[in-house]
């Protein structure tokens, strides 16, 4: 697989995960405010993870609502992004992030669940070392990506630490 084909797919599902987010699934008034994203990592604990070191994460915005969806850490070698989302009503029937990670989700390489007793999770690394974390933590969703070249498990450390930070 090329390296364009892996970003296409990490490209459609940040985008997926973003369009999810901005429209809470359809439930009109049903999303709350989410948990700032660039508040649930520092760029030590990024660069610690990734081998890197990585400035503090900018915000970015949904054009939608203008309210903040994720934040995006910055290195010489890469990248790493962090969304978040929050609705106030949720079933384990109805759960939004179904769409983005049903019970075999897509994922063109290494794929672990990494649910805990407090949480669900999956973790997926493509063949280009692209990781991804998605985490359903009560009405909590958390998805980090990370592509600099980071070591294996990066994603999921960090997104087990930022889960901590959670409500």
């Amino acid at each position: 697989m090329s390296g364009a084909t892996v970003m296409r797919s990490v490209a459609t599902v940040g985008l997926a995960m973003v369009l999810l987010f901005a429209t809470g699934c359809g439930s009109a008034g049903s999303r709350l405010a989410a948990v700032p994203p660039c508040s649930l990592l520092t760029a030590a604990e990024v660069s610690a993870a990734a081998g890197s070191d990585f400035v503090q994460g900018h915000e970015f915005p949904s054009e939608a609502d203008h309210e903040v969806l994720g934040c995006t850490y910055q290195s010489p070698k890469g990248w790493a992004t962090v969304w978040t989302a929050t609705w106030a009503k949720h079933t384990d029937a109805e759960v939004p992030m179904a769409l983005v990670w049903p019970d075999d989700p897509r994922c063109d390489g290494q794929l672990e669940h990494a649910d805990t007793v407090r949480y669900r999770a999956y973790v997926c690394t493509t063949g280009a070392n692209i990781q991804d974390m998605y985490v359903l933590k009560d009405k909590n969703y958390l998805f980090i990506t990370i592509g600099a070249g980071a070591p294996p498990d990066a994603a999921r450390h960090l997104g087990e630490l930022a889960t901590t930070r959670l409500p």
